[in-house]
């Protein structure tokens, strides 16, 4: 019963990851092609002046600074589960 539990609550929180991950998808799209339709237009951007693109991360920059986030979260995740096992194990008994 417990194990159901906590499948069904990492199932919502991954539901939750991927009804996040796709709104923030579809709002990058709908910049990107709002950004585009106004460039067709030739309807300049709104100031104040986007920041250089040079200065700005590539895209594989971000996916391994997020990759590199999440191994650093797995981490942390891991060590926090060994020290609530630890917690919650059996006192040792001295002899």
């Amino acid at each position: 019963m417990a194990a159901d539990k906590a499948d069904d609550f990492q199932q919502q929180a991954l539901d939750m990851l991927r009804a996040q991950q796709e709104t923030y998808v579809a709002a990058v799209k709908a910049w990107r092609e709002a950004l585009a339709a106004g460039a067709a237009a030739n309807v300049p951007p709104p100031s104040p002046q986007p920041t250089a693109m040079h200065m700005l991360p590539t895209p594989t920059e971000m996916a391994e600074a997020y990759y590199a986030f999440a191994a650093k979260l797995l981490a942390e995740q891991s060590r926090f589960m060994e020290a609530l096992s630890q917690a919650m194990a059996a006192p040792k008994k001295n002899t």
